[in-house]
């Protein structure tokens, strides 16, 4: 990090831009420990993102400060890194490069490094992406990890694009090594012993190819993920809308799912199915305003089946949806609503929000009942501030009368600094 910092001062001393955004948040509850004793919360959080620029060069951080200052937690007050990177654009007009902390989002390749990423243009209509880097330390502290041996990632992603087809191949290749810990075991005679359990740091090896294509009315996607720790295959996709008329909308997929569970984890040696999913929905726009969604879905699994069933209006300034859940997954009778309607010229937007589910997990138990309520409003008080406040309201059948309260404040400021003309 050290070196990462001197090769960000050019970023400092040259910045023309400044995007700065501030979020100072807190969170109040109650929480029940046991029957006789509660402890009160309120946990504070400080965002701040930031980005510098000048020309093809620009610097970005985002940043969490978060205590309880009503009961000491362990690990407090806590310090995250999301992201800390220099980014290059358009190097000799062929290559991004990033350089520091920063999110991966290629292809398959999904998580957060310590690293470089590499972004090359090969033909108009084709580029790649390679990166690699260590996996950060716990809780995103600023810094490398202790084991940088056993905790990396790496891969890389082709793409080609042309006019309204996409298709690319990507690799995927993670190692995070979990920490020792000691166990009892018993020898061959019966007597029992203490043994330290080292997991290796294998985790994920997986190459996946996609292909996305628009027609004229038709939109078609398909992907497969092929696990090379396991030779077999973990994912496969294929959806297809039609647009049958400029306000109706038919669409249908299959999902096959194999669980993604890394080999060095204790859940690996459980036995464990593949499930296959088949979805039909329906998209109706009645006016600009008001849309219909109606969706119904078949989950196979190794023995079992389980239904699900959506219905939903979108009306603009809210919403309202209702789920039925029936079959192996357990049952449920859901509805949820929100609705929130601007004023004063977009100044003030009072919100309201509803839940409620009448579920069990299996024929054997009584249904349990969920209701969660939520009334708040963001108050703009100009192009720089905005405030948010929002008061929210739980029962179950571990709440009787839960009550919470949220307040967030928020900064923003883009300016053009003028240091060096």
């Amino acid at each position: 990090m050290r070196v990462l910092i001197f090769l960000i001062l050019p970023a400092f001393l040259f910045a023309q831009n400044l995007n700065l955004r501030l979020t100072t948040s807190a969170y109040m509850w109650q929480r029940q420990e046991t029957q006789t004793i509660s402890t009160n919360h309120l946990r504070a959080y400080q965002f701040a993102q930031l980005s510098l620029s000048q020309g093809n060069l620009s610097f970005h951080t985002f940043a969490n400060f978060s205590n309880d200052f009503r009961q000491k937690q362990s690990g407090d007050p806590r310090l995250r890194f999301y992201n800390f990177y220099v980014n290059w654009r358009n190097l000799f007009d062929r290559f991004n490069l990033k350089l520091g902390r920063f999110a991966v989002y290629s292809g398959v390749g999904v998580g957060t490094i310590d690293g470089a990423f590499i972004n090359a243009k090969i033909l108009k209509s084709l580029s790649a992406n390679v990166y690699g880097g260590f996996l950060p330390p716990a809780e995103q502290k600023f810094g490398i990890t202790s084991d940088a041996k056993n905790n990396f990632m790496f891969g890389g992603q082709l793409k080609f694009s042309r006019d309204d087809l996409n298709a690319s191949v990507s690799y995927f290749n993670q190692h995070r090594k979990p920490k020792p810990y000691s166990t009892l075991r018993a020898d061959s005679l019966g007597d029992v012993f203490i043994q330290e359990i080292n997991p290796t740091s294998s985790q994920y090896q997986i190459i996946s190819a996609d292909v996305g294509y628009d027609f004229s009315i038709f939109e078609f996607y398909s992907r497969a993920d092929f696990d090379l720790n396991k030779s077999k295959f973990s994912r496969g996709e294929v959806s297809l809308g039609v647009n049958l008329t400029n306000r109706l909308k038919l669409n249908a997929g299959y999902d096959y799912r194999d669980p993604r569970i890394p080999v060095n984890s204790i859940f690996s040696v459980f036995n464990y199915g593949v499930t296959k999913e088949i979805e039909v929905g329906v998209n109706y726009k009645i006016s600009s305003l008001l849309r219909v969604i109606v969706g119904f879905s078949n989950v196979n699994y190794v023995d079992e089946k389980s239904q699900r069933i959506i219905f939903g209006f979108d009306a603009g300034y809210g919403s309202v949806n209702f789920a039925k859940r029936i079959g192996y997954a357990g049952e449920l009778d859901g509805i949820s609503a929100q609705f929130y309607y601007p004023m004063f010229g977009d100044k003030f937007i009072p919100n309201v929000g509803l839940s409620y589910a009448s579920y069990k997990l299996s024929d054997a138990v009584e249904k349990e009942k969920d209701l969660i309520l939520s009334l708040g409003a963001n108050y703009k008080l100009n192009k720089s501030f905005s405030f948010d406040i929002q008061g929210q309201y739980l029962r179950n059948k571990f709440y009787k009368s839960d009550f919470r309260f949220f307040i967030k404040l928020n900064y923003w400021l883009f300016t053009n600094i003028g240091f060096i003309k």
